[in-house]
């Protein structure tokens, strides 16, 4: 049989083929009825973009932005940007108008955090934002990767909510189950306390790295707070390797509400950061949105690969390098097979600190009660 763990070569990852983005379905989910009622989205009037004036890579080198020719051609990726502008005032609150508008219909809490999620296919305004190709631009020069939109549409306007005095971190310790993300803040930030982005300084928090994790704890030394300026702002993250977590809210005026946009790489031998089981049973997306949505796009992903078969390749390719593409094609198939019919899990897990306290400051942001998320050794329990 084939291994499906899926780890890539060196010769697949450096092959590359950029797929044109797969467009939405030309349908609805029946558990979601988009309001074409909605303002239409309008780049001049409701996009404000200030570029963030640094960078930081997964070396963990702040780095001008724009960047210099020299830093482009030795480039070792984004690890996530300094907060910057996205949305105007107007923007802001057009789109804090239509989160609110569909909260109480479609707000779940699960195991993590308390989300509302598939905007994408309930408001015209946030399926026009996600696609605008001059949105789009924006993060694919600050990734220098071809980016677009996920193609899991469940994903855009995935909204995070962590209510002040709950006692909880409003999302825990985790990796994103999509490669990019964009985490916009549409709340009033005056006056609040707690809320704060927390990223651990670690260029790959997955796999073997995560189990260690599980066992030692996050390293306080080794995170940083990220602070957002106010509603508007965002900040740009390949969350898929990084590790990150958002305390809970002491104090603050209403909700912290975060809008979350996901990206994924158009090059169709990248490495592949989507994860099912995250979306259809930690988040409880319906199953036959969840599916239909990994479906589509493990088929788009395949569908590149043959292209640049039929495509891209010259007479004198060897069998070797024929041979290796149609088995990674293989392999990506038939995992997708097992994690559709739950033989296998592609959940990757959360850490979850003792009471919820700030990584970088120990104050305790959690209850009195007794805690029991903690392991004999003191380290933070992973819940799975």
């Amino acid at each position: 049989g084939l291994d499906l763990d899926l780890h890539l070569t060196t010769d697949t990852m450096l092959r590359k083929f950029v797929a044109d983005s797969l467009s939405p379905p030309n349908m609805n989910p029946v558990e979601f009825k988009m309001d074409l009622e909605d303002v239409p989205f309008d780049l001049r009037r409701h996009l404000q973009y200030e570029p963030p004036s640094h960078v930081k890579t997964l070396e963990f080198k702040d780095v001008p932005f724009p960047y210099s020719p020299e830093i482009q051609r030795n480039f070792p990726g984004i690890a996530y940007t300094r907060p910057f502008r996205l949305l105007s005032d107007e923007g802001t609150r057009i789109l804090k108008s239509i989160v609110m508008r569909y909260k109480d219909a479609h707000l779940k809490q699960n195991e993590r955090n308390k989300c509302l999620r598939g905007l994408g296919y309930l408001s015209k305004w946030v399926r026009d934002f996600t696609f605008n190709p001059e949105v789009n631009k924006i993060f694919a020069d600050l990734s220098l990767q071809p980016l677009s939109p996920h193609n899991g549409i469940m994903n855009h306007g995935h909204t995070n909510f962590g209510e002040p005095g709950a006692g909880r971190a409003v999302d825990q310790w985790h990796v994103d189950s999509t490669d990019y993300v964009c985490v916009l803040i549409l709340s009033d930030m005056t006056d609040m306390d707690g809320g704060e982005l927390q990223v651990l300084q670690m260029a790959d928090a997955t796999g073997k790295f995560f189990d260690e994790l599980m066992v030692k704890g996050v390293p306080k030394s080794k995170v940083e707070t990220v602070n957002y300026k106010g509603a508007g702002y965002c900040v740009f993250m390949q969350g898929s390797k990084i590790l990150h977590s958002v305390t809970p809210v002491l104090k603050a005026r209403g909700p912290r509400i975060s809008f979350v946009q996901s990206f994924s790489n158009r090059n169709v031998f990248a490495d592949d950061r989507t994860r099912l089981v995250a979306f259809r049973d930690q988040f409880d997306d319906p199953d036959d949105v969840a599916n239909l949505e990994y479906a589509r796009h493990k088929a788009w992903r395949v569908k590149g690969q043959m292209q640049y078969i039929a495509e891209k390749l010259k007479f004198g390719t060897s069998e070797k390098e024929l041979a290796s593409i149609f088995a990674n094609a293989a392999k990506e198939l038939l995992k997708a097979r097992k994690l559709l019919l739950r033989e296998i899990s592609d959940l990757p897990g959360f850490l979850v600190n003792e009471k919820d306290k700030v990584t970088t400051s120990g104050k305790d942001r959690g209850t009195k009660e007794k805690d029991d998320s903690k392991e004999e050794n003191g380290a933070p329990r992973a819940k799975l």
